[in-house]
């Protein structure tokens, strides 16, 4: 009886052992490698975002921002391995940014990832009551 609750703790932690390192993101990438956007916050009332490209062999990228009306904003040639670029969007309005999308082509593999950006505004009104 001890024997058999042995085999089922050591099947578990195996099965818990695969399922954490074998179904990873790091575990299902490629040589093309991932991509990653992230809004960094604002410099002036213009936001900013951090591109980070996880390739571990060099290639060879293309960087597209369009705004919502399909106008390419910039086009940006970068290569190399495990990049990460900063991109403010200059804009006189910061609510159009709404719309606005991030090409990110691997022209090794001609595999596109795409990023829209959509903004939402929330008020948040906090109340606190102290006792005195």
């Amino acid at each position: 009886m001890k024997r058999v609750i042995s085999n089922y703790k050591l099947i578990t932690l195996a099965l818990a052992a695969f399922l954490t390192i074998g179904l990873s993101q790091s575990g299902f990438a490629g040589t093309g490698g991932n991509s990653e956007l992230v809004y960094a916050g604002s410099s002036g009332n213009q936001p900013v975002f951090i591109l980070t490209l996880h390739n571990s062999e060099s290639a060879d990228y293309v960087v597209t921002i369009r705004d919502a009306s399909n106008q390419v904003l910039l086009a940006d040639k970068l290569s190399g391995a495990n990049i990460s670029r900063k991109y403010r969007l200059d804009t006189d309005d910061a609510e159009l940014i709404g719309g606005t999308t991030f090409e990110v082509t691997n022209r090794n593999t001609n595999e596109t990832t795409v990023y829209k950006i959509s903004k939402t505004t929330t008020i948040v009104q906090d109340v606190v009551v102290a006792k005195l």
